[in-house]
């Protein structure tokens, strides 16, 4: 397909940006306050990538909100903001700035209660109930947006974007659900579009006419919320008041997360129908999200007079190259997004505190990871990679990308390790796109695959390596241990109807019965996956919940809400807290942890979703784990190192496969 229309330049209140590809705002917690040297980097390598605008993330004007991401309360930012935007112009890239407030979402960091339209609490639970705005405080945040859009202007940047989405303050204005208020700020949609309005006006009478200012808007999707069609008449009235001069469209509040965060059972665009209304309204140039991954996607849609910008956020946080291999005939060289949000969105709300991509390590690396930076191996290797999974893949690529001698072999007759069956989990397929991508790149990189090639010990060291990289992956832990109750096996394990996930996934459907118990030990989307294919067979589901919530390892606005919805259309009963007491023939008495009531339920087949055993026999094999130096480095990554998810498989694979310059091993 010709890209001739998201590739066409557009303007933008006078500014011409060179192309219709963009980058709505998101977080990364790079910043922390500031502008950091990360946080350049990962926006430098998109515009080196061909983005035309770039929205940078949610910036916060007033301390009655968090400050965990980029603050332009005060002129210190001025500098950090222009050291952005000179090395991001110097590509092609306009870089606008999303000014932002919390409101119930985001409560300061000093303790004190978050603020509100009115006293309606988050639903999602992470903030105290907020305090309403008194008319003192609304015409201070209303300078504070003013002032932070005088620094934007200030430091050189492009233009400015006010957040007035996804269930943050314009947006607990603008909805009835969480506006309550009785004065002029309540009630009418004219009345609940006065604080947002009002600000608009600010920023426009500091920074004047000619400096782009935009917003970003959607419904709230939820059963008496800000719909669509008043997303419309607010952008119909801001347009013809000629305040705005674009608008970005999107959907979704904390009453419906996962819509605002498309995962892997959402379709490219899957936000069109509702941001419909909000497009059409608009008299200015228009911007459309919704899980976007090919600039194919986005021609269509731009072609199609649905939107004239489309953002591609995620597509581009897989492959900042997107735009620029995709325009020169390599779409197929573009690392795919799998929309997993593991790291994109998982991992600010990790420990770590910070955005990653479980396709792309380099990912908030981008000054030390970017394979821009790779140079040939001054002596290349002969490297000998044992397992044909995503790790061992991902060493395989970056160690050809260094130039070295690869031989990877693998015992089945395919590449992919567990991704080929996760890949038959509902709702999971797109997880299998990051293994052909690396299979595609491993044999246009030369490796010397060799497939259903059983490797012991001695065919490994048979080749002469100077590196080994064992990653022969993990199998289902099925001893009948449970977590909680590590001390005794459960009587009736071992009969021919208790399977793995894996049994489950890659066998015959005809013998499953009628009814079925899930025991979930881990809390993550094995369980689910488990439970689904069951249901989608017809199966009534007992699920067995180990944790005290259900899939609590994986962040509630992942897979857990949508899982749970799709679940219960079927027959589904959802036990936490829960343990397994014994199997039976056709039966499963199941009990709660924190007591002693015990009850059979009928289960013609039981599925045990327990924590993995590693698979390390050969790299033991090779002087594993022992301090005798050895004539060749050697290396133990992905599952086979440890169980644990795609995001740590890859990034161990990345890390191990820019080979050591000296063998340390």
């Amino acid at each position: 397909m010709s890209f001739d229309r998201i590739m066409s330049p557009i303007m933008i209140n006078g500014l011409e940006v060179r192309n219709r590809v963009a980058r709505a705002a998101h977080g990364t917690s790079y910043g922390r306050g500031g502008i950091s040297d990360d946080l350049i980097a990962y926006h430098e390598a998109r515009a080196r990538g061909g983005v035309g605008l770039n929205i940078l993330e949610a910036t916060v004007v007033h301390s009655s909100t968090s400050n965990h991401t980029v603050n332009a309360l005060d002129d210190s930012i001025i500098p950090g903001f222009a050291r952005l935007g000179e090395a991001c112009s110097r590509h092609g890239m306009r870089t606008f700035v999303q000014l932002w407030h919390g409101g119930h979402r985001w409560a300061p960091a000093n303790g004190q209660a978050p603020i509100s339209a009115s006293d309606v609490p988050c639903p999602l639970g992470v903030t105290n109930t907020p305090q309403p705005m008194t008319l003192d405080l609304i015409e201070e945040v209303t300078e504070a947006f003013a002032d932070a859009a005088v620094r934007v202007r200030a430091s050189g940047l492009d233009g400015i974007e006010l957040h007035c989405g996804h269930g943050y303050l314009m947006h607990q204005f603008l909805c009835p659900l969480t506006n309550r208020r009785t004065d002029a700020y309540g009630g009418s949609l004219e009345n609940r579009m006065r604080f947002m309005h009002g600000i608009l006006v600010a920023i426009r009478k500091r920074i004047g006419d000619d400096f782009p200012l935009g917003i970003r808007i959607s419904d709230y999707n939820a059963p008496g919320g800000f719909t669509p069609e008043e997303a419309g008449e607010v952008v119909a009235r801001v347009c013809a008041d000629k305040l705005v001069d674009y608008v970005s469209g999107s959907m979704g509040s904390p009453y419906s997360i996962a819509s605002m965060l498309g995962c892997m059972d959402q379709p490219s665009g899957y936000m069109l129908p509702s941001a419909e209304p909000i497009v059409t309204r608009a008299t200015v140039p228009t911007m459309i999200a919704g899980r976007f991954g090919t600039l194919d996607e986005g021609e269509q849609v731009i072609r199609a007079g649905l939107a004239d910008m489309v953002s591609y956020v995620r597509a581009m946080i897989a492959d900042p190259d997107l735009v620029v291999k995709s325009v020169a005939g390599n779409a197929i060289g573009v690392r795919p997004c799998i929309a997993c949000n593991q790291g994109c969105v998982g991992g600010i709300r990790t420990p770590v505190q910070r955005m990653t991509c479980t396709v792309n390590p380099a990912v908030g690396f981008e000054r030390t990871m970017d394979e821009r930076l790779i140079t040939p191996a001054e002596t290349p290797r002969k490297v000998v990679i044992v397992g044909g999974g995503p790790a061992g893949m991902e060493a395989a690529r970056l160690a050809r990308l260094h130039g070295h001698d690869v031989v990877l072999m693998e015992a089945q007759p395919t590449l992919g390790g567990a991704v080929n069956i996760a890949k038959h989990a509902p709702k999971l397929q797109a997880i299998h796109d990051i293994t052909l991508w690396l299979e595609e790149e491993i044999f246009r990189l030369g490796v010397d695959v060799r497939l259903s090639t059983y490797a012991e010990a001695d065919e490994v060291l048979a080749e002469n390596p100077d590196v080994v990289i064992i990653a022969t992956g993990s199998m289902p832990r099925m001893d009948g241990l449970q977590a909680q109750r590590p001390e005794r096996v459960i009587p009736g394990f071992h009969q021919p109807h208790v399977l793995s996930s894996w049994d489950l996934l890659l066998g015959s459907s005809d013998s499953l019965g009628k009814s079925a118990v899930v025991f979930d030990d881990i809390g993550h989307y094995e369980g689910i996956a488990a439970a689904e294919h069951l249901i989608e067979h017809g199966v009534a589901v007992t699920y067995v919940a180990r944790h005290s919530s259900f899939s609590p390892t994986m962040d509630i606005i992942l897979r857990t809400g949508p899982a749970l919805r799709r679940l219960r259309k079927g027959k589904f009963d959802l036990i936490v807290s829960g343990r397994i007491v014994e199997i039976g023939k056709d039966d499963c008495t199941i009990g709660y942890l924190d007591g002693d009531d015990e009850w059979t339920v009928p289960a013609d087949t039981v599925v045990f979703v327990s924590y993995n055993q590693a698979q390390g026999d050969l790299w033991r094999a090779l002087g594993g784990g022992s301090r005798e130096r050895k004539p060749y480095q050697l290396h133990l990554i992905g599952d086979a190192n440890a169980p644990r998810d795609l995001l740590m498989a890859i990034r161990e694979g990345n890390i191990v496969g820019r080979i050591k310059e000296k063998a340390d091993a």
